[in-house]
């Protein structure tokens, strides 16, 4: 299928985008000297408690602050909530972001998130419309038709306005540089989150954004210091996706479930062949036409013609380790493992999120409910 050179679609969109208000800037926390901060992790480390095993990681991240788990270079995009949601989703594609923070135009106070799940949903909302017209019903949606229809123009704003009527708008969720990671695991756990702001609680500003593979790699950083769990060396019906299925039931289970992606298997053998994400969508957007009747086969081949190959489906045996499957999500730098059989037959999922949970959570959980348990038993 022919598509559209991704540069001149870009400039096409994003040459009328003015962000001089509130520009992407790069923000970044002093760093502290080598000295000191080998002396604080130390002071850390060295007062995570090792009576309880299991909540080892539990206890260290309740010791660590959000900004310790900062990166050295961090972008943050910021949008005027006045600002179209096309321009603001042609914008994210050309700094390769998924997610821009909201500003009121007037306050500049930060409001929101704007993220590529936004987008999909207005693609979607729109597909489902058309589909209900007769004259329209399983014809590709163009671009000049597509940049003419008032809900992509319409604000930001009056698009968040919208979701909040229709019961799917979220609460801004953030924390201060200065709460524990434990707080933060807390927060993007209870309101299923990818990306958890952190904010400097004197100027209001974002410091970076915080997620679940932010945290991985800074337990991971530090791990060699702590003692492991027992069952970090334990084996570690989720949702699946067949190559028939149309893009647009692909894209509602995704929304529908509150998950990053899915995997494709092949419906006869239950084969993995490849793994759909909520980014992926960004391509529907970008070809000539845009189709969510097609195939999600169709649609990854879609994926490969605008945005090129990408690494491979990352798999792991069905009963590898935790230990070698936290290894395996840091080495290879993805957000989902896939547990596959000896014929390579999908059997399990694990995300970052899934992963963080297990270390973090659970152990706390499971050790209120037993503290819990004992004083019923008193």
């Amino acid at each position: 299928m022919n598509a559209y050179n991704v540069s001149e679609l870009v400039a096409c969109f994003f040459s009328e985008i003015s962000l001089a208000k509130f520009p992407a800037s790069q923000l970044s926390k002093e760093e502290e000297s080598d000295e000191e901060h080998v002396d604080h992790m130390y002071k850390t480390v060295s007062s995570v408690v090792v009576d309880e095993p299991d909540l080892v990681y539990t206890h260290f991240l309740q010791l660590s602050q959000c900004y310790q788990a900062m990166a050295t270079n961090n972008k943050v995009i910021v949008f005027t909530d006045d600002l179209s949601v096309r321009k603001a989703f042609y914008a994210l594609v050309s700094n390769s972001a998924r997610t821009g923070l909201v500003a009121e135009s007037n306050t500049m106070n930060l409001i929101g998130v704007l993220s590529i799940t936004d987008f999909t949903m207005i693609l979607m909302m729109l597909w489902k419309f058309r589909e209900n017209i007769g004259e329209m019903k399983g014809t590709p949606l163009t671009h000049r038709e597509f940049n003419g229809m008032d809900i992509a123009n319409m604000s930001i704003k009056r698009w968040k306005e919208l979701l909040k009527k229709r019961s799917s708008a979220r609460e801004f969720i953030s924390i201060n540089t200065n709460e524990s990671i434990f707080r933060a695991v807390e927060l993007l756990n209870k309101y299923r989150v990818h990306r958890l702001p952190v904010l400097d609680k004197q100027s209001g500003d974002c410091t970076f954004i915080l997620t679940h593979r932010r945290i991985l790699h800074y337990i991971w950083k530090y791990c060699s210091c702590l003692s492991r769990p027992d069952y970090m060396y334990e084996s570690a019906s989720d949702l699946k996706a067949t190559q028939e299925m149309s893009l647009l039931e692909v894209l509602d289970m995704m929304i529908d479930n509150a998950i990053s992606g899915v995997p494709i298997v092949e419906e006869s053998t239950m084969k993995i062949v490849d793994v759909y994400t909520r980014f992926d969508a960004v391509s529907a957007a970008l070809s000539r036409t845009i189709d969510m009747s097609i195939t999600v086969a169709e649609a990854i081949r879609q994926r490969r013609n605008i945005c090129g190959e990408r690494d491979g489906v990352v798999t792991a045996p069905e009963k590898v380790i935790m230990w070698d499957l936290v290894e395996t999500f840091v080495e290879k730098n993805v957000h989902r493992i896939f547990l596959v059989d000896d014929l390579q037959r999908l059997k399990g999922l694990v995300s970052l999120s899934d992963l963080i949970m297990y270390m973090v959570l659970r152990p706390s959980i499971a050790w209120q409910n037993m503290k819990t348990s004992n004083v019923y038993n008193q």
